[in-house]
């Protein structure tokens, strides 16, 4: 025999079985019977709608939780980025070069990148302040530019001296240029293998109130 046939012949006797004691029963029996079968079937699409319910009520408490949380995230991020701008302008506020006006300044930051040019071995120096002057914040910024010929050891030896100045800076600029190759052969070769040019804004403190220029 199979096992379908065998699963077959157990399931009629268990259908016959169960025949037998329904038949066995009472009136009063099968009425109860009924009842509980009636009952079963119509709680089943209550207890559904509960469940249903609970799953809604949980899944509104977890978007609640998360949009809580967002929030609170948020907040936090506002709060530290608000610190870290306070405090940026309190060191900004100790910043720059010390002049009674903004002519004696640019004279300062010439003769700072002169000297710093010097010390790097750079060569064929150029350098420019700007007349203007820019605001951000508390701080005044005057620009500058510095030339040289294009080599990489002074370049970068210049950088890193500006970088350890106490006056602090930032970089608007860092481009280069080279010379072109000779025209024809036997032509003397470029006096210079090219420029670099490099443009910075310094902060400034003067002791009088002269604010950017227009």
């Amino acid at each position: 025999m199979t096992i379908v046939e065998t699963v077959t012949v157990r399931t009629r006797t268990y259908v016959a079985t169960l025949g037998a004691r329904f038949a066995r029963t009472t009136p009063r029996e099968r009425l109860l019977l009924g009842a509980l079968v009636a009952g079963a079937v119509l709680y089943a699409p209550v207890a559904a709608l509960e469940a249903r319910d609970n799953a809604e009520s949980a899944y509104a408490d977890a978007l609640s939780a998360r949009d809580t949380a967002r929030r609170a995230r948020v907040q936090a991020v506002n709060a530290s980025n608000q610190a870290a701008h306070q405090l940026a302008l309190r060191d900004m506020s100790d910043w720059g070069f010390d002049g009674g006006n903004l002519d004696i300044v640019r004279v300062r930051i010439e003769q700072s990148l002169s000297a710093a040019a010097t010390d790097a071995a750079m060569t064929g120096v150029a350098i420019e302040t700007s007349e203007a002057a820019a605001a951000t914040g508390p701080v005044t910024w005057v620009s500058a530019q510095i030339q040289g010929d294009l080599l990489w050891s002074p370049t970068f030896r210049l950088l890193d001296e500006i970088s350890g100045w106490p006056e602090g800076f930032r970089v608007t600029r860092f481009a280069f240029e080279k010379s072109p190759p000779p025209a024809f052969e036997g032509a003397p070769p470029p006096l210079t293998p090219g420029r670099v040019t490099i443009g910075l804004d310094f902060p400034t403190r003067t002791a009088t109130a002269d604010g950017p220029a227009a």
